[in-house]
């Protein structure tokens, strides 16, 4: 926790993301214009599955990693913990890699097209060995950020380069993997020295599984359903319906992507003030929440009233009914911020992670349950609907069960039980 203050690192995470962020508003319309619906469709397709992937071979191992490295008493310790993460992802590889297969012969879209759903497995288990969350856990969060945007360029130079055509959609895949294999080089040779061996001892492996479990459940049913639900759609609908899913769920997917950068200094930082300085850190988490949730509702108007001429403007021709479904799935913005400050600013540094289960497994199954219905008679507006109804089920029970514990009177400290300390006047550095 020793190093550059938290504003000196807030600053340049927001200034490389603010680089980082034009990446997607500019691929978006890029994919749009050349690939045409349908192509773009198959992308969008393909990222969802990828994705889905590698949450799950992440497991929420970043963040009892984050946790885990926060406190470790010495380099021999942190060495200890990056073997047990390399082996426990190799160890989830297998059922990924078989997962994978199984979705890719389920497909619509990539059943006549195994060689390209080989490539988008390859990439989501790539992609989860990504080290981001040690660099930031041993005060290396611009490192972190800088390997991030050397990857950005990469791609779209990669990109730009050799997608002109429709034709050439079979070419995106390969050339994300080469830029995500490039990125991943760069970080273990960043912290090569760390490393006192590549494998750890299979027990500590099982145990980082053990105790990722309540983590994953929480991010990896309704995180990784949500990420999913582009590919669930292809199993349901062609590339077209996809597309204008694909096409909000990446424009929603960009706005909430805000809250990681500062979620990568700052989670890290208040799981260090728990109980050291519960004051302090309780209000913090309330400045965040204000923070986003009052960006979070500035961009539901700002859509709503633009989207109707913005989207065929950016987009072209083809993708008209994205606009509908982003009209209504852009409300999943300030729902989503209430679950994640709740989640990774309060609950996850108090070791809470039993109510984020329960809400994470019921949020996903009626997600799931309202998702194949709705989306079988209406397409893209049927998963857009349940993904609202999803987020809204998760937030219904973190607050019912925050309630229910008194955990929302020490969030917001009603009654005055967490006395301020009398020399309390800044925010920690």
């Amino acid at each position: 926790m020793k190093g550059p203050s938290s504003r000196t690192q807030l600053a340049a995470v927001y200034l490389a993301y603010a680089f980082r962020y034009l990446y997607p508003l500019v691929m978006l319309p890029y994919y749009g214009r050349v690939l045409g619906p349908n192509g773009y469709g198959i992308v969008l397709a393909g990222a969802s599955l990828s994705n889905s992937l590698w949450l799950f071979v992440g497991f929420g191992f970043p963040t009892v990693g984050s946790r885990d490295t926060v406190h470790a008493r010495d380099s021999a310790e942190r060495a200890e913990i990056l073997k047990a993460h390399v082996t426990a992802r190799l160890l989830l590889c297998v059922p990924a890699m078989i997962a994978g297969l199984v979705a890719i012969y389920l497909s619509l879209t990539f059943r006549s097209r195994p060689l390209t759903g080989a490539i988008v497995i390859a990439m989501g288990l790539t992609a989860a060995f990504n080290v981001g969350w040690y660099l930031v856990s041993t005060g290396r969060a611009l490192a972190s950020i800088r390997i991030e945007v050397v990857g950005f360029v990469l791609s779209f130079l990669l990109i730009v380069g050799f997608v002109h055509h429709s034709s050439d959609v079979k070419r995106v895949f390969p050339l994300l993997l080469a830029s995500s294999g490039i990125q991943l080089a760069m970080a273990y040779w960043l912290i090569r020295s760390e490393f006192r061996g590549i494998l750890g001892r299979l027990q500590d492996a099982v145990d980082l599984i053990r105790r990722s479990t309540t983590i994953f459940i929480y991010g990896g049913t309704s995180v990784l359903l949500a990420g999913a639900s582009t590919y669930l759609l292809s199993t349901m609908a062609g590339p077209a319906e996809v597309s204008s899913f694909g096409v909000a769920e990446r424009l929603i997917a960009a706005g909430l992507s805000l809250m990681s950068p500062a979620a990568q200094i700052l989670v890290p930082k208040v799981t260090y003030m728990i109980g050291r300085e519960t004051f302090r850190a309780n209000r913090l988490t309330r400045r965040i929440f204000v923070l986003f949730f009052s960006g979070a509702a500035m961009s539901v108007l700002a859509t709503v009233s633009l989207s109707g001429w913005l989207i065929p403007l950016v987009f072209g021709v083809g993708f008209e009914h994205s606009v509908a479904v982003l009209n209504l799935m852009v409300f999943v913005l300030p729902v989503s911020v209430c679950t994640q400050v709740l989640g990774m600013y309060f609950l996850v540094p108090r070791k809470l992670e039993r109510l984020l289960a329960r809400a994470g497994v019921l949020s996903a199954i009626v997600n799931l349950a309202c998702a194949v219905p709705l989306a079988s008679h209406w397409g893209a507006l049927g998963m857009a609907s349940a993904r609202l109804i999803g987020e809204l089920t998760m937030l219904a029970v973190l607050v019912a069960g925050m309630w229910r514990a008194q955990l929302l009177a020490e969030l917001f400290d009603i009654g005055g039980k967490l006395a301020m300390p009398a020399n309390d006047n800044t925010i920690p550095s």
